[in-house]
């Protein structure tokens, strides 16, 4: 099964899971924003997705944490940041490695990442507006690389130049989590495989099942 994989790369958020002021906590609304974009739809989650986000703020950089599509994952899209903070808690506290259903945590940087997915024959789009328009280009294998307000740093982008495709959505600068939302709809409109469950109360009933 194809799958949507997106790789968001953050140079800010915090890694201890800290995350009581959004913003001095390195952004981590953008992240937040990002993930609701990936999986979520009205009353629906998407199937199919892979969200990997490279944190690499203080104290504990870097960390990894991997997503994956699953109705057992005890969130909605108010909770992202309870379920963050918790996860990168479960794991630099009591080393957990995978706090709740589909939530998987390791130290892992970024080019380890992208390497691994090449390891897995997957390609690699990085998004940046001087990259070829979205449209001209075939998609196989997508592993999706987007970057927090502050781009992909200078060094990773140089050393993805020979591993990578840069591709854009245009002359527009949208938000991170503008931009999944985005290659969502894009992947829609070609057919890509494009399956969700209908949630409506059922996360609500995991929460209390699961005490989160």
């Amino acid at each position: 099964m194809e799958k949507r994989i997106f790789v968001f790369y953050s140079n800010t958020i915090r890694t201890d899971g800290n995350f009581k002021d959004l913003y001095r906590a390195g952004r981590v609304d953008i992240l937040i924003h990002s993930i609701i974009h990936a999986f979520f739809l009205s009353n629906g989650l998407r199937k199919n997705v892979t969200f990997d986000a490279i944190l690499n703020g203080p104290p504990f950089a870097p960390i990894r944490i991997k997503i994956e599509s699953s109705l057992e994952t005890p969130w909605s899209k108010k909770d992202v940041k309870t379920l963050l903070s918790l996860t990168l808690k479960k794991f630099t506290k009591k080393k957990n490695p995978n706090p709740f259903p589909s939530i998987f945590v390791e130290r892992k940087n970024f080019r380890e990442v992208i390497n691994e997915y090449l390891a897995k024959q997957k390609r690699i789009y990085v998004l940046e507006k001087s990259g070829k328009f979205i449209e001209e280009i075939k998609l196989k294998n997508p592993v999706f690389v987007v970057g927090d307000f502050l781009g992909i740093p200078k060094k990773e982008l140089k050393w993805l130049k020979d591993k990578a495709e840069f591709i854009s959505l245009g002359d527009i600068p949208y938000f991170t989590s503008q931009v999944i939302m985005i290659l969502n709809w894009y992947l829609d409109k070609i057919g890509y495989p494009k399956d969700f469950w209908k949630t409506e109360e059922k996360f609500e009933e995991l929460k209390k099942k699961l005490k989160f």
